[in-house]
């Protein structure tokens, strides 16, 4: 019966054995002396038979860790974790109290896994992305400087702007355009989508817009040259680009617009009313052929206002799904008397208040005041 016992223990044992030596992982287990006493071979195979030494000095370490896991395992039964550096190689180690019959702890288990790759790859990763990040910050440092100062142009107008993207990057974009010294352009273009695709798309409406020169004189042929351009892009058809386009001329002091499929009227006021001024159009997509954009003369007086904005304000919600739509134009009304920059900012805080300044879309507005 002994011997039958003997066997079992001894077929029981090798089981084990067999079991921790299969395991790709390393295994040790230390007493309360720090002393090894069990290695499986993987672990044998990397730093040699140790078992009677320090757990410390078998790592090539001269002495015993600050933070000793084993020691804390032991002595509180809790498993810990931490990273160990072995012969070059970086390993994830858990300690575990192991106890005898009577539930008492007398030695710990550790566990070693080889993460060396999963670390290197970790690096690369974050290498990239802080690379990224310089990159996209770079971005939109340039994207922030392109857009126009607020201040005075040619003597004709003022400008005054608020651009707060949803995303590092945004796809909202405006811009003056110096023709001559009797006419200025001027635009506000919103993209579809947002982030670094639709910056690429803003830049390449400024870039398509600025090389036409005194060709932006006509506000009809600005878009149907921007929409040929577009369409040599060859995006798919889920891409598209609102825009209003408008040449304010000096001396007749008028101001000639085209809708490029932009579903936020322009805003006309002074200092006796405000109304919006609806103009028709269609996108700038791939989607219609042979587009006609029709161009619309309005006559301003010195002091007249026009706001330009995106509908990343009109379609601002608030927690209760309501949209800010017809807002603007109330505020609009209340601060007839107000400056550019002070109505602007108005604008801006009140969209901010309503929707408790959660955006969902890029917020792009442009006054120009006739001086």
């Amino acid at each position: 019966m002994e011997k039958i016992l003997t066997k079992k223990l001894e077929r029981q044992k090798r089981f084990t054995e067999d079991i921790l030596a299969g395991m790709i992982d390393l295994v040790r287990v230390v007493d309360k002396n720090n002393r090894i006493i069990f290695l499986n071979d993987p672990m044998k195979n990397l730093i040699g038979d140790v078992r009677g030494q320090a757990c410390y000095t078998s790592l090539g370490k001269p002495c015993r860790c600050k933070n000793c896991i084993t020691e804390t395992t032991i002595k509180h039964g809790k498993i810990i974790k931490k990273e160990e550096i072995v012969k070059d190689k970086i390993f994830s180690v858990v300690s575990s109290p192991i106890r005898d019959e009577n539930g008492k702890i007398y030695c710990a288990v550790e566990v070693f896994r080889d993460v060396t790759e999963k670390k290197k790859m970790e690096k690369i990763i974050l290498d990239q992305n802080l690379k990224m990040k310089k990159d996209l910050d770079f971005a939109k440092y340039i994207q922030q400087r392109i857009i126009p100062q607020d201040g005075t142009y040619n003597d004709m107008i003022r400008i005054d702007s608020k651009y707060i993207p949803s995303e590092m990057l945004g796809g909202d974009v405006f811009d003056i355009i110096n023709i001559d010294e009797e006419n200025i352009g001027i635009y506000m273009a919103d993209v579809s989508g947002h982030g670094v695709t639709a910056s690429m798309m803003t830049m390449f409406i400024r870039q398509t817009l600025k090389s036409l020169k005194k060709d932006a004189l006509n506000p009809g042929y600005t878009l149907n040259y921007l929409n040929s351009r577009y369409k040599e892009l060859g995006l798919d058809d889920n891409y598209y680009i609102t825009i209003l386009y408008g040449v304010f001329n000096k001396k007749d002091s008028t101001i000639k617009i085209v809708n490029g499929g932009h579903n936020c009227m322009p805003i006309i006021f002074n200092d006796d009313e405000a109304h919006e001024i609806f103009l028709p159009g269609l996108p700038i997509c791939n989607l219609f052929d042979d587009v006609e954009y029709t161009q619309h003369t309005i006559h301003l007086n010195k002091g007249d206002r026009v706001l330009f904005y995106t509908d990343g304000i009109s379609e601002a919600r608030n927690n209760f799904k309501e949209v800010y739509s017809d807002r603007i134009l109330e505020i609009c009304f209340e601060n007839l008397h107000a400056s550019g920059g002070t109505l602007v900012n108005k604008i801006v805080d009140d969209v901010v208040d309503f929707s408790n300044n959660k955006f969902d879309d890029d917020i792009a507005i442009m006054m120009m005041e006739v001086i």
